[in-house]
C-alpha cells in the first residue's frame, strides 16, 4: 500500500473567445476497495458552479455550462489517496459484465490482431493467466512511440503498424482478451512518474476485476490510481463539451503523484 498526494490539471486555451460552453469532466479518482480517496479539492477556471453525477459505469463526473466569453478553461483536482489496498475490484452487478465481452469499433480485430492472436493465444488455467500471457507477448512485439497514432486510431490500425501509445496498447489488449472470451474493460488513471494521464485494462475473473498495464508489462499495483473505466477510451474521455467560437484549441494536461511516506 502507498499514500499519494496527487494533482490532475487539464487546461484548454482558445485562440479566440469561446461562449456558451457546456462541459462534462471525468477526472475524479475512484474511491473503492482498491484505493481510498481523501481530502479532494476541485477548482474550475473561470470560476463557476457545477453539478456532480455518476455515469452508467459508476464513474464520477462533473458537468455545467459557462456562457460569458472566455479564452481559457481549466479544471484542477487534488487530494490524497491510499493505493494498493486490494489487488482487485469486486463486481457488484455481474449482470453488467456481458457488455465487456463485446468488441467496439475501437477494438474490432482485423488481419493484424487476428494473426497475432492465432500465433500467440494459449488457453490457460484461468482468464487472468491467459491475459497476462498475451500481455507479455504483446509487449515483446509492440513499440511505444508518441505521435505514431491519433486519438481516433483503432486497435487494428495500431497493431498493423506495430507501434503506439498507452491507449493503443490498451485497445489491442481489449481486442485480444475479448477474442479469448475474457470480459475486459478500458481504464483511465494516473501512474506514478508518468506526468500525464495513463490507460490500462481490467479483466474479469470469478466476480473480480484485475488490472493489467500492457504499456509497462505490469500487473496493476500501488503505483496506479484509477479514475474511470468503460468499454473503450470513448467512455472514459476526460473532457467532453460543446461551445460557440473558441477558434483553435490547445489542450495541456499535468499529472503529479507524490508519495507521502508513512
Amino acid at each position: 500500500m502507498k499514500k499519494f498526494k496527487f494533482l490532475y490539471q487539464m487546461k484548454l486555451d482558445f485562440s479566440i473567445d469561446a461562449t456558451n460552453h457546456s462541459y462534462t469532466l471525468k477526472c475524479i479518482p475512484q474511491s473503492d476497495i482498491r484505493q481510498q480517496l481523501h481530502h479532494i479539492e476541485m477548482e474550475l477556471l473561470p470560476s463557476m458552479s457545477y453539478q456532480e453525477a455518476m455515469d452508467s459505469f459508476g464513474n464520477a463526473y462533473i458537468f455545467g455550462r459557462y456562457i460569458p466569453p472566455h479564452n481559457e478553461f481549466k479544471i484542477q483536482v487534488s487530494g490524497e489517496v491510499d493505493t494498493g489496498l486490494q489487488p482487485y475490484l469486486i463486481e457488484e452487478k455481474p449482470q453488467n459484465v456481458g457488455m465487456f465481452r463485446i468488441q467496439t469499433p475501437c477494438t474490432t480485430p482485423g488481419t493484424a490482431i487476428q494473426t497475432f492472436f492465432e500465433e500467440n493465444y494459449v488457453r490457460g488455467s484461468n482468464p487472468l493467466n491467459c491475459a497476462i500471457d498475451l500481455m507479455h507477448k504483446l509487449y515483446n512485439v509492440f513499440t511505444y512511440e508518441t505521435g505514431s497514432t491519433r486519438v481516433e486510431s483503432t486497435a487494428e490500425e495500431a497493431m498493423a503498424q506495430g507501434k503506439g501509445v498507452c491507449q493503443d496498447y490498451s485497445h489491442i489488449m481489449l481486442s485480444l482478451c475479448r477474442k479469448a472470451g475474457i470480459p475486459a474493460r478500458y481504464v483511465v488513471g494516473m501512474l506514478e512518474g508518468e506526468g500525464a494521464s495513463h490507460a490500462w485494462i481490467e479483466i474479469y475473473q470469478d466476480g473480480k476485476w484485475y488490472g493489467l498495464d500492457p504499456t509497462n508489462n505490469l500487473v496493476v499495483d500501488d503505483i496506479h490510481m484509477k479514475i474511470s473505466h468503460g468499454r473503450d477510451y470513448k467512455d472514459c474521455a476526460i473532457n467532453k463539451g460543446l461551445l460557440c467560437g473558441g477558434g483553435y484549441q490547445k489542450q495541456s494536461v499535468i499529472v503529479v503523484m507524490e508519495e507521502l511516506l508513512q
